[in-house]
């Protein structure tokens, strides 16, 4: 999947505002400009991304963990019952 020009650009400010970086989110919205989107839309993709912002960097660190954790299996308890035959070792 290729992105066109402009996802490009509204993907760098959002970006930007979120990382509340103001030296990339100036290039970014200058930009946009050149290229031709509307203040409008420089405006609504930067709402937006500062909604997101709002959340606690411990949520989303959270949620980021929840995500990528393996799933933990329990050590197997071997018995005269399991079936494994691994209590005869």
């Amino acid at each position: 999947m290729s992105l066109d020009q402009r996802s490009i650009i509204l993907a760098r400010i959002s970006a930007a505002v979120a990382c509340n970086a103001l030296a990339a989110l100036r290039l970014a919205i200058t930009e946009g400009t050149n290229a031709g989107l509307s203040k409008a839309e420089i405006q609504e993709i930067i709402s937006l991304a500062k909604d997101i912002q709002q959340q606690p960097i411990s949520h989303v660190t959270h949620l980021t963990d929840q995500v990528l954790r393996e799933p933990k299996k329990k050590a197997h308890e071997h018995s005269a019952h399991c079936g494994c035959g691994g209590h005869h070792a």
